[in-house]
């Protein structure tokens, strides 16, 4: 599995940036300290967040917390064109109601939550003005900070009125019925991750050749099996270390079975233990 980087910044309260191609850019897993809304200006990608697949197209936005694993796997590299708008949520008061209701669709403790919202033609202008606005903002601007927080309200604003709009997660396959196969392994593994899963278990659960499966699975979702199963069993174990469950205890809820091989996978994939990644947060 690539490594899963921990992105910390400098960025104090709020950050936009317009990236073009992938120059810089790091396309393994990885979970920032911050929260991050991403509008898409490209078609034909893929983000992985945690163990869902999403396609990415043109005007789709995407929503990460502070606990989302997630990467990109483009197809054009050099028309890959986004904006991406980091902050910190602790920069709204916890006590403000409409701020929390705002702020709930990156609720990570919300049920099957969608990570993906596509904006409908009537918002997408409404969306990049107030983006070109945060960049257009000038370095030494009178209260700087607190018009880039009003141009974030705007976009949380907009998100939350298109929200009945978000559609499922869904990825791409050459066939129906591969789709339907990959689909329910995916859905086994996610739902039995934290117990023992093997290829062979798999193989003879779902009556396909280990080989083929191993393919199959790798151009369905960009995953090899073994690297799907760490990825759902990361993306379990990462939100129990912030509740502070000691490592021992999270090793054996998520299928890790002791926390010696916790925590050399875990510093294997985010180049870090499990108790120095809870100091970075």
């Amino acid at each position: 599995m690539g490594n899963i980087e921990i992105m910390s910044s400098s960025l104090k309260d709020v950050e936009v940036l317009h990236k073009t191609g992938n120059y810089g850019e790091r396309f393994f897993m990885h979970v920032h300290n911050h929260y991050e809304i991403y509008l898409s200006l490209s078609d034909g990608n893929k983000f992985f967040v945690g163990h869902k697949i999403y396609e990415v197209n043109k005007y789709d936005v995407f929503l990460f917390n502070n606990a989302d694993v997630h990467r990109i796997s483009t197809s054009s590299p050099d028309d890959y064109e986004r904006y991406v708008v980091n902050f910190y949520p602790k920069i709204f008061p916890k006590s403000d109601a409409e701020m929390n209701d705002l702020l709930s669709c990156f609720d990570k403790a919300r049920p099957n939550r969608n990570h993906k919202i596509s904006l409908p033609e009537g918002k997408r202008e409404e969306f990049l003005s107030v983006l070109r606005n945060m960049l257009a903002a000038p370095a030494d601007a009178p209260h700087r900070a607190l018009r880039l927080k009003t141009y974030l309200i705007q976009l949380l604003l907009i998100v939350g009125d298109t929200q009945k709009f978000s559609v499922r997660e869904q990825d791409s396959t050459p066939s129906p019925r591969e789709d339907r196969r990959i689909n329910e392994i995916m859905d086994y593994i996610r739902n039995n991750c934290n117990y023992p899963i093997s290829l062979d278990m798999l193989s003879e659960k779902f009556y396909l050749n280990k080989y083929y499966l191993c393919r199959m699975f790798k151009a369905k979702t960009g995953f090899g099996i073994s690297d799907y199963i760490e990825s759902c069993r990361l993306s379990n174990a990462i939100p129990l270390l912030r509740e502070g469950v000691p490592v021992s205890t999270v090793a054996l809820k998520t299928g890790f079975g002791s926390d010696t091989y916790f925590i050399s996978t875990f510093k294997k994939n985010l180049g870090t233990s499990p108790k120095q990644y809870i100091k970075k947060i």
